[in-house]
C-alpha cells in the first residue's frame, strides 16, 4: 500500500518500481474535495488511476456523508474516517462489526 498518496514523498514512480496493491488517497484531498474543485479532480483522477492499474483505492479522512456518497459514485473501493467510526479499542471491534451488520440487515429488510 502506498500511504498518503499525492503528498510528501509518494511518487508516481512508486507505481512502476514497487509491488503495489493499494493506493491510499491522503485525507487532505478527501477533506477538501467538497469545497475545492481541484481537490475533487485529484481524488477522481487518483481513483481512476488506481482502478486502471488494477489497484484497490482507499480514501482516508472520510468525515461526511457527502464525501462518502461522492467516493462511492466515483468507484472508490474502501473508505476510512470518522464518518464511519472513531478509533475504537481492538477488544470492542467484534461487537462494533456485529452491530453494524445487524443495522444493515434491518435497513435491507425495511427497504424490501
Amino acid at each position: 500500500s502506498i500511504d498518503d498518496f499525492g503528498t510528501g514523498y509518494s511518487s508516481l514512480a512508486y507505481l512502476k518500481r514497487l509491488p503495489v496493491d493499494e493506493l491510499k488517497i491522503d485525507k487532505s484531498f478527501i477533506l477538501g474535495m467538497e469545497e475545492s474543485e481541484n481537490d475533487a479532480v485529484i481524488v477522481r483522477s487518483t481513483i481512476d488511476l488506481g482502478r486502471n492499474l488494477g489497484l484497490r483505492v482507499v480514501a482516508e479522512g472520510v468525515e461526511t456523508s457527502t464525501a462518502w456518497n461522492r467516493l462511492a459514485s466515483l468507484g472508490c473501493d474502501i473508505a476510512q474516517g470518522y464518518y464511519l467510526s472513531r478509533p475504537i479499542p481492538a477488544s470492542e471491534l467484534t461487537e462494533w462489526v456485529r452491530a453494524r451488520a445487524e443495522a444493515g440487515a434491518k435497513r435491507r429488510l425495511r427497504s424490501a
